[in-house]
């Protein structure tokens, strides 16, 4: 796509340019923001603006047009979040990221065939979700390669191409304006040595210093020359002074034609990290196997209309109510028809249940899975943007799949007012709404690809949305791809794996959403390897381990939904390989998944972090204690009225605590031609036999979710009904 290079002169939004370049994207025009003519720099929260008067320069080296705007909004809105989660999108007036609105403005004016924007933010949220959310207005795609990754590793990959950069300001530990004007190369040392003696950032994201690019291999035309320069300092001190490098004359040197075809070789990182890569092979395996026999024929989860009510259940904050469907009256209207009559009537049950306005209580919900009749494009595209027309910033996170005949709408949503009032003070503080909404093309995971949060996190709890197994960089499947990643040299040897990987998208789909929800977990804004230094994990050095139990948090429910029955045992090898604690799980087949995805996972995590039982209403600093989840399983046979009933079940547990999640399995003998009344005895008989379980007695007790998955026709008979039930159990301190 043709896209605008948003420019600060530094290291990071030329270096992000090369990838842009990798990646098959055309650079038509720059754009910049600066300060007031006569100022070199002003307190801004968004945009580098000391050595703004090289920026020209570096315009003419890429030879591109520069659109230029001052910036006369300031930092008003200083929060994690941008705009309202109201409809509509609209910013802040007076906030400086209007100022990037305007700019973009311009340049759509003069180039209107503009599709994305390049940034070069690695680690700052802040700047990412502002520019994201003038880019949503616009319609246009953010690039953002560097997002996410390990600084310690990009710093190198930068020396690596050769770019040429020095530091133009200085404001951290063991900088002084002895430093200005050093090149990168020069200061790779010192920087990498201050990393690890302070925690600073090697790449500068916490502020340490500023850079500005004299040259970029590869996408530069010319070299800059500086002619004439002067030191400034702004803050004198022994430890951290701050000072910067003004620019006053300088020149491009323009390449020989014959060096302008040259092309840096940029690295880019491992598409997998180790252990998913393991988890890719074991797949494949399995798909060799010829011991791995098919199973019996399983149709979708939900193969006929169920005509039950909406059903709501409250627990303090919390509401969750599903079965959400248009009247029957609007069952030939169209699919975007019915979706807004179903979030119409979702309002309508959640102003029953709340005091704020249902409209703010439903886009500040913590996850909505959509269930519609079919998931081709059009329709997708058609949903989407029926859904979009209720939600604003951070939208809820959400599981998207085909199943059933109607369009259908579930929701968990979080009315805060509705908090027991004897809550520990400062548990109930933190339970505020965070969101990890990503629109940027990277490669780190998917951008979303609807109205949707990648995660919402509601302390002590984090919301997955669905992840498929779409490469991060494109958006595209594995199967649509000619792109694909290199296999380990011993796989590359054994012609029979590869020969497996080569014909079927399916290993590397699974080892993708696996890694994808991950990577999600670990940079969720609750997550505890939400940290300063970045990185994705194992795939670029941040941590051989990046996929260690309590990394991120503890998965505590995982749902897959698969298209096709005969994938599952692949699909299950390769979630055995990843070698995470056991978790509440269950396979349900649907139809058909987003994007044509044969894979789709949703998870819920829990931060460990708990409070002590019966806590003193009166101690505001109640004890919040880190825990590990336990995982009970277990198998129990009944006898009703209709046959003997089999269960078993998987529960994770934070004991004595009832924050919980649960997977109930149930056969029983009704026959194909079962109704839902049949289903809802059973449950019921069911609840009556697990009473007595002291695992599974805290669900019937404060149940807050459950989810049944009737499957007629499961096993050598075909008469049995094989139901899975998962239950979400919130424990309200």
């Amino acid at each position: 796509m043709k896209y605008v290079a948003l420019l600060s002169g530094g290291k990071d939004s030329c270096f992000n340019l090369l990838h842009c370049l990798k990646n098959g994207h055309q650079l038509v025009a720059a754009a910049t923001l600066s300060p007031e003519s006569g100022k070199d720099e002003i307190d801004s929260y968004l945009y580098q603006t000391v050595g703004q008067d090289g920026i020209a320069l570096i315009a003419d080296a890429l030879r591109v047009p520069l659109y230029r705007r001052v910036i006369h909004g300031h930092p008003l809105e200083q929060g994690p979040e941008y705009g309202t989660t109201s409809p509509g999108g609209a910013g802040t007036p007076g906030d400086e990221t209007e100022d990037l609105y305007l700019l973009l403005e311009t340049v759509l004016e003069h180039h209107p065939d503009v599709q994305g924007v390049a940034v070069g933010a690695i680690l700052s949220n802040y700047q990412r979700v502002r520019v994201e959310h003038v880019c949503r207005r616009f319609s246009l795609t953010p690039l953002a390669y560097l997002w996410q990754r390990n600084q310690v590793a990009l710093l190198s990959e930068m020396l690596a191409t050769h770019i040429d950069a020095i530091l133009i300001k200085v404001a951290g530990a063991g900088l002084t304006s002895s430093h200005l004007g050093l090149t990168l190369s020069a200061m790779h040392p010192t920087l990498l040595r201050l990393h690890a003696m302070y925690g600073t950032h090697p790449c500068g994201e916490g502020g340490e210093y500023e850079s500005f690019t004299l040259d970029c291999p590869g996408i530069f035309k010319g070299k800059i020359v500086l002619q004439e320069t002067e030191k400034i300092t702004s803050v004198e001190g022994d430890v951290a002074p701050v000072a910067y490098l003004r620019i006053k004359r300088a020149e491009v040197v323009y390449n020989d034609e014959e060096d302008l075809s040259e092309h840096a070789d940029v690295p880019v990182p491992p598409l997998l990290e180790p252990c998913f890569q393991h988890v890719r092979i074991q797949v494949a395996l399995s798909l060799c196997s010829l011991s791995c026999t098919p199973p019996a024929y399983i149709g979708p989860a939900v193969s006929r209309s169920m005509s039950l009510p909406p059903s709501v259940r409250t627990l303090g904050p919390w509401i969750a109510v599903g079965n959400v469907r248009a009247p029957p009256e609007n069952a030939l209207h169209s699919i975007p028809e019915q979706l807004t009559q179903c979030f119409y009537n979702l309002k309508d049950i959640l102003a029953q249940h709340s005091t704020f306005p249902p409209s703010e209580v439903l886009a500040k919900s913590a996850m909505i899975t959509l269930f519609l009749p079919t998931l081709d494009s059009s329709t997708f595209a058609a949903a989407n943007a029926a859904y979009s027309t209720f939600f604003g910033t951070s939208p809820p996170a959400r599981a998207c799949i085909a199943a059933g005949e109607n369009v259908t709408l579930e929701c968990v949503a979080w009315a805060p007012e509705r908090s027991p009032v004897n809550s520990i003070a400062h548990f109930r503080e933190s339970q505020t709404r965070k969101s990890l909404h990503v629109q940027s093309l990277s490669y780190w995971a998917p951008a979303n690809i609807g109205p949707y949060s990648q995660a919402i996190s509601i302390s002590p709890w984090t919301f997955i949305s669905g992840q498929i197994g779409l490469l991060p960089a494109s958006l595209t499947l594995p199967a649509s791809s000619n792109i694909l990643p290199p296999c380990p040299p011993d796989v590359e040897c054994d012609s029979e794996i590869r020969s497996c990987i080569d014909a079927s998208s399916l290993a590397l789909e699974t080892a993708l959403v696996l890694q994808h929800t991950s990577r999600v977990i670990r940079a969720a804004p609750i997550s505890s390897r939400n940290g300063d230094e970045g990185g994705f994990g194992g795939s670029d050095g941040a941590g051989e381990d990046a996929n260690a139990d309590g990394q991120g948090g503890h998965v505590q429910l995982a749902l897959y939904y698969l298209v096709d029955a005969h994938d599952l045992k692949h699909v299950q090898a390769g979630v055995t390989a990843t070698n995470d604690p056991p978790t509440p799980t269950l396979y349900a087949v649907v139809s058909s998944l987003p994007r044509g995805a044969r894979l789709e996972k949703v998870v819920v995590v829990h931060s460990g972090r708990c409070a002590l039982s019966n806590p003193d209403p009166a101690d505001d600093n109640g004890e919040i204690v880190e825990c590990i989840p336990r995982f009970f399983q277990g198998n129990l046979t009944t006898t009703s009225e209709d046959g003997q009933l089999e269960f078993y079940w998987e529960a994770s547990h934070f004991l004595p605590l009832s924050e919980a999640c649960a997977v109930l399995f149930v056969r029983c003998p009704v026959g194909e031609a079962c109704s839902s009344t049949v289903l809802v005895d059973a449950m019921e008989d069911a609840a009556k036999g697990l009473k007595s379980l002291p695992a599974l007695a805290p669900f019937l007790e404060r149940t807050l979710v459950s989810k049944i998955f009737p499957r007629p026709g499961i096993g050598p008979d075909k008469g049995t009904v094989f139901c899975g039930l998962i239950y979400v159990n919130f424990d309200i301190p």
